[in-house]
């Protein structure tokens, strides 16, 4: 049966109208909502426009060539008769019943690849300059809730126009005469179920803002994709075989989309590959036909177990959770703890997770190196490169400002009082750039104040940490940082974090603050180094003259003492000995008076004692002499006298006499 293309280029201009409608409305939305999803919908639904455009003039030059047919077919039946009263030729006759079919011809062979290539080229660029403007974009705002509803019913009933019109499209298509409808009916079936999803994150976006900028990516590699499948077709195309009575596929009529519009034609192919494999008709054995009936309910139930799955809630060790239902939070008192436990479905119940027991990290000032793993174990390798000032810490760093430190403003004070700036000189600021990193770890304490007060509160804690961190840096001085101060500075930062904290109410608690690395920027490392190399010599240089001074001060503090001590011992010395020898004196005076002659010859005997000690003195008292006699015996011993043979010493002697 000859089906008429009248019908076919009439759902052309309906679908053609429809599609620059639809982008039209779409397009408005979005500028209503200020979604950029909608946005790019409206240029996907733009490039459909092209396709039913060309379907239009297909299925019209279609109708023509079968007018002329007709004609054609009169035209003989009248010769045949012999009532044929034309005044021309009978071949210029029946050429001019084929203008039609060569106009057919013609739009099949250059016009259809033409307008594929258009279509890929505008998908393509489109599409590229849509994914540049999406990973450049910031996070939007959508519009108000009320505002939000109403545009995803309005979205939600364009994709249900395009559904029905796609299925009818993709429905006629299976008659061969309207086989070329297929490619219009499946680009407009991925219109709708875009629209469809897009009416769905519309409605989640409170819940779920990531959804919105995901359906984002998944449009726009959409577009790339049927751009790429169309460039494909058309190289296939250009080296496939050309067979007469053969319907030739369109370029512009995409596979991946026909696998969703038609997904009969998927359990076709599908059935026609086993046979050719098996080498019969596998497809008409009990086992396959019964599978092709029950395939839809089995798929039903499949889907069904996965739904009811969402029942079930597992919590991870070292988490509790809060069952969410329909978004509203039900037991912050008594959440969900480690284990299994059962809830209504998605999306009636959820549940969000909180890691109470575990310390999370928050770093400022510096961003990780990418971890090293190592292939053999599996695990992550540590870095053992040495930390110097002149190389990088860490994948990214951070410089701070931090103050002039004292010795540093006294240099600066003398440099500015002995130069004269002119105007045109650049002033210095008193401060230094310094890299600091810090890492800060954190415990949640408060799940209902963490995870509902606030949309964001690590990116709230996040800026909480560094912002203490600059104000600090900025109130600290370099020698503080680099020096003495690091252990104050990791107590005072973490007290002031967590008053921070408190005043905004995040409900966590700051268990550390590490002062993981401290240096000069990496471009004036080098010179920072010769700076403190400098400086230490000066140090040792001091401190060796403090040295010195302390000693010499030390040595002439004791000497100083040594003489006073001196001085004073001679003085009592002298003092002694003269109270001494006047006591003696008196002494003497009241021994010579009592003794007379007797103390005088005791005296003068002591004198000869004490002057010649070691000589032999012999006392030889007479009357006949009247003169003292003196005999010293001062010639060497040449053999030992008796005293000597028997042991006796001088002491001993001078005891015996």
């Amino acid at each position: 049966m000859n089906l008429s293309p009248k019908r076919a280029e009439l759902l052309s201009l309906i679908a053609f109208v429809l599609q620059i409608l639809f982008s039209l409305l779409v397009l408005l939305v979005s500028a209503q909502v200020n979604s950029p999803a909608l946005r790019i919908e409206a240029w996907h639904f733009l490039g459909g426009t092209g396709i039913w455009l060309i379907l239009l003039l297909q299925f019209r030059q279609m109708r023509l060539a079968q007018e002329e047919r007709l004609d054609a077919e009169q035209y003989q039946r009248l010769r045949r008769e012999g009532k044929d009263t034309s005044v021309f030729e009978s071949t210029a006759v029946e050429d001019s019943f084929q203008v039609s079919q060569r106009r057919l011809s013609w739009l099949e062979k250059y016009m259809l690849p033409i307008v594929a290539l258009l279509n890929s080229a505008y998908l393509l660029i489109m599409g590229y300059w849509l994914l540049r403007q999406v990973q450049a974009a910031q996070e939007t705002i959508l519009a108000g809730q009320d505002v939000v509803f109403k545009s995803a019913a309005f979205i939600a009933g364009i994709a249900l126009v395009s559904f029905l019109f796609s299925r009818y499209a993709v429905g006629m298509s299976r008659q061969a005469e309207w086989r070329p409808l297929r490619a219009g009916g499946s680009y407009l079936f991925s219109n709708a179920l875009a629209c469809f999803a897009l009416a769905i994150v519309l409605i989640l976006t409170g819940r779920y803002p990531a959804a919105e900028r995901v359906v984002q990516y998944v449009l726009v590699i959409l577009m790339l994709a049927i751009g790429l499948e169309n460039i494909w077709n058309l190289v296939l195309d250009a080296f496939s075989p050309r067979l007469k009575g053969r319907y030739r596929r369109a370029p512009f009529e995409s596979r991946l989309l026909g696998l969703f519009s038609e997904p009969g034609g998927i359990l076709h192919t599908f059935a026609q590959a086993i046979d050719y494999q098996f080498g019969f008709k596998v497809s008409d054995t009990w086992f396959f036909r019964l599978l092709s009936r029950t395939f839809i309910w089995l798929f039903l139930a499949m889907a069904t177990t996965l739904y009811l799955i969402t029942s079930l809630a597992i919590v991870p060790p070292g988490n509790v959770a809060v069952l969410e239902r329909f978004g509203r939070p039900l037991n912050f008192e008594q959440p969900l703890s480690a284990g299994l436990h059962l809830k209504w479905p998605w999306p009636i119940d959820e549940i969000r997770l909180f890691p109470v027991e575990q310390l999370q990290t928050i770093d400022v000032g510096f961003v990780r190196k990418d971890p090293v793993i190592d292939e053999k174990t599996g695990r992550e390798k540590p870095d053992l490169t040495p930390i110097l000032w002149t190389k990088e810490h860490w994948k990214e760093e951070y410089p701070f400002m931090v103050a002039f430190s004292i010795s540093e403003q006294s240099a600066d004070t003398a440099v500015r009082e002995s130069e004269v700036l002119s105007d045109e000189s650049v002033a210095r600021n008193d401060f230094d750039m310094l890299v600091v990193a810090f890492i800060i770890h954190y415990r949640i304490v408060d799940i209902e104040k963490y995870g509902y007060d606030y949309a964001d509160p690590r990116t709230l804690l996040d800026a909480v940490c560094n912002r203490q961190v600059v104000h600090f840096c900025a109130e600290s001085n370099i020698e503080n940082l680099l020096g003495p101060g690091r252990h104050e500075t990791s107590d005072t930062l973490k007290g002031l974090i967590q008053k921070q904290v408190d005043d905004y109410g995040l409900g966590v608690k700051i268990t550390f603050v590490g002062l993981e690395s401290v240096h000069p920027p990496i471009k004036v490392g080098e010179a920072f180094e010769k700076v403190v190399a400098a400086l230490q010599e000066k140090q040792a240089k001091v401190l060796l003259a403090y040295g010195k001074s302390n000693k010499i001060i030390s040595m002439a503090r004791g000497d100083s003492a040594e003489r006073i001590y001196r001085a004073s011992a001679y003085a009592s010395e002298r003092s002694q000995l003269a109270r001494a020898g006047a006591e003696r004196f008196v002494r003497q005076i009241e021994a010579h008076r009592k003794g007379k002659n007797v103390y005088l010859w005791r005296e003068y005997l002591s004198v000869l004692d004490e002057t010649l000690p070691a000589m032999r003195k012999y006392i030889i008292t007479s009357d006949n002499v009247g003169h003292w006699v003196y005999e010293l015996d001062l010639k060497e011993k040449l053999q030992p006298d008796l005293f000597e043979g028997l042991g006796i010493t001088e002491e001993d002697k001078e005891t015996n006499k």
